[in-house]
């Protein structure tokens, strides 16, 4: 039986909204149980660096039974690969030894957010609403720059809000994030998107190894 518990090293503290997605995940692709968490900094005497070696080192102390470790940066261009390269290198500059994967959204987190309609009308507290949100193609929601921005503009649109009650809504958009992370599928329009596949891809391999090595 593979039982994995994993850490995700976020972005922000709002990235934990992503730990439910990918515990289904690891189910989908092999584990039989599943547990998430997040390292919690605070417990750590010294102040840890936003560095992602720094939290790499501070997680490995705050979370030793960890068998798996989720490293989270978005790639801020079209190009990811030099977040990976970034992400290798602070692992091997580490001396983590820990099976990880690499989280890598091309452009931004939100693009990923961007696909599933039917979750960002029930954020916007209005589930059977007609405006067109004018959502992108699921093979092209990587080419968008500014994909956080378009989700904040989607949500304005889905609420249908206007005055003080709009000005009080658009505030609460880090909330909004975490529960359309919470809420994100396994599948659908994301299996589509390069980035997805390529988690999806390396998480199978890693769940394999694992099981392997506890044979």
């Amino acid at each position: 039986m593979l039982r994995i518990h994993f850490v995700l090293i976020g972005e922000g503290s709002s990235d934990t909204g992503l730990i439910p997605h990918l515990e289904k995940l690891c189910i989908e692709v092999g584990a039989d149980e599943v547990s998430g968490t997040s390292p919690d900094f605070q417990r750590i005497s010294e102040a840890v660096s936003s560095s992602i070696e720094t939290k790499i080192k501070a997680t490995l102390i705050l979370e030793p039974s960890a068998n798996l470790i989720f490293i989270h940066r978005d790639a801020d261009s079209r190009d990811p690969q030099p977040r990976y390269s970034e992400i290798i290198s602070a692992v091997q500059t580490s001396g983590c030894t820990r099976s990880y994967i690499a989280v890598v959204p091309v452009q931004e987190t939100e693009a990923w957010l961007l696909l599933d309609e039917q979750a960002i009308r029930q954020i916007a507290q209005r589930p059977n609403g007609r405006r067109d949100l004018n959502l992108p193609r699921p093979n092209r929601v990587e080419s968008i720059a500014n994909a956080k921005e378009r989700l904040q503009d989607t949500l304005v649109t889905a609420c249908e809000l206007g005055g003080r009650r709009l000005d009080r809504f658009k505030k609460k958009f880090p909330t909004h994030r975490q529960l359309l992370l919470h809420r994100l599928p396994i599948g659908g329009p994301l299996e589509q998107v390069i980035s997805w596949r390529r988690l999806r891809e390396d998480l199978r391999q890693s769940l394999q190894a694992l099981r392997s090595s506890d044979n």
